[in-house]
């Protein structure tokens, strides 16, 4: 039982943290209207979205 309560307290705690992530870029992406191409990186593959990754941390 106890196993179970914690499976389920963990995984509440990662949904919460996963939300919390996703509102605080849905938030830049609105501030900065220059992201606003990066939304369609979703359907790029892993090995693209690296790439994307390493050419913005090259600009810096």
């Amino acid at each position: 039982m106890f196993t179970w309560a914690m499976t389920l307290f963990i995984q509440r705690a990662e949904h919460r943290d996963t939300q919390a992530i996703h509102a605080k870029l849905d938030e830049i992406l609105r501030s900065d209207h220059a992201a606003s191409n990066i939304t369609r990186i979703d359907d790029e593959e892993p090995e693209e979205i690296e790439k994307h990754r390493h050419r913005q941390q090259q600009g810096d």
